[in-house]
């Protein structure tokens, strides 16, 4: 009797403890898969140390873009046309599960969703053809990242949206350059190199705060860039979200 009310006791007083815990720090949660806990994975050279879903692997930046889409279901509707380069599960997934015309694109096949081989500098769709592009972090990775912008702005539709995202220097990285200035150096061409000053080892550029300007004069317009800020402080602390990261939602 007396060890039954001892463990009874105990657990409360563990409980009142574990309450405590959470009202300084709310757990995580992913809204990708639901996963709720008390922290997500750190990810090597990220700044940000909540990085990975532990269920799902999602990153901040695929959470973020689960939020947009939740905000923006009118992208997804039915008949709707949709690029999306290089697709992660999740949103392969999703997209899938929509009545839309779905292109699941990227210039390897070494991805399994891949469903057509394609380059982000020659796309080979007619003008004005998609409703929604999809495209984040592809550009760090294509030699000629103004001539994949404009392709992006030719084959959108006016009046449609691509959504462009891209590590960028003080945000992802913490790299000892101008955090203003794209960084981009021919000589930069192995490996090693390409991890120590761009961030991760194919990278081509490490961007600064001027993609903006670069997604402008490739002819974008720029609806907004600040979705996650708008978010708010306890949105952002409860699914780990990069708050000065940027979802760049562009038009034409």
């Amino acid at each position: 009797m007396f060890k039954t009310l001892e463990i009874i006791n105990e657990n409360r007083r563990l409980r009142k403890k574990l309450n405590e815990y959470e009202r300084q720090y709310p757990p995580k949660e992913c809204p990708v898969c639901g996963y709720k806990g008390i922290d997500f994975m750190p990810y090597p050279q990220i700044i940000h140390k909540e990085v990975k879903c532990p269920n799902c692997f999602s990153q901040e930046r695929h959470r973020a873009t689960w939020l947009y889409l939740e905000k923006n279901e009118h992208l997804l509707e039915k008949g709707n046309k949709i690029l999306h380069f290089a697709p992660e599960r999740p949103f392969y997934d999703l997209f899938k599960s929509k009545d839309i015309e779905y292109h699941a694109v990227d210039l390897y096949s070494t991805n399994p969703l891949v469903e057509e081989k394609m380059d982000i500098q020659d796309i080979h769709y007619d003008d004005d053809y998609f409703d929604f592009i999809y495209c984040s972090h592809i550009l760090e990775h294509v030699p000629d990242d103004f001539k994949a912008m404009r392709e992006l702005r030719r084959v959108l539709k006016p009046g449609g949206i691509a959504l462009i995202m891209v590590p960028i220097n003080g945000v992802v990285y913490e790299l000892p350059f101008d955090e203003s200035k794209t960084h981009e150096d021919e000589n930069i061409n192995t490996p090693e190199a390409r991890e120590k000053y761009y961030g991760q080892d194919d990278h081509v550029r490490l961007y600064g705060s001027d993609f903006k300007e670069r997604l402008l004069e490739s002819g974008f317009n720029l609806l907004s860039d600040d979705f996650i800020k708008k978010l708010g402080f306890e949105t952002i602390e409860r699914y780990a979200l990069l708050r000065n990261e940027s979802l760049f939602e562009c038009t034409k």
